[in-house]
């Protein structure tokens, strides 16, 4: 696409365009983000900030990847 035909495509959009660009290059930080046009998802994180990571049984665990272990080694047997 030549340099003239972007240009004029340019001065086709309409204000509303226009306008919703200039607010999303606004509300676009930093500068390496690319330019989002819409409407944001949510204002609020995904979880509450002060819930804590779920604390992990290590012996289960342990124990899981045993069984794991020993199932697999029973298919590869057959």
């Amino acid at each position: 696409m030549s340099q003239e035909s972007i240009a004029d495509e340019a001065k086709k959009q309409s204000p509303e365009v226009d306008k919703e660009l200039n607010e999303a290059l606004k509300a676009t930080f930093p500068a390496s983000d690319p330019v989002a046009v819409g409407e944001t998802t949510s204002t609020q994180p995904d979880r509450p900030l002060n819930r804590r990571p779920a604390e992990l049984d290590l012996e289960l665990v342990n124990e899981l990847a045993r069984h794991v272990d020993k199932t697999h080694e029973k298919k590869q047997d057959k």
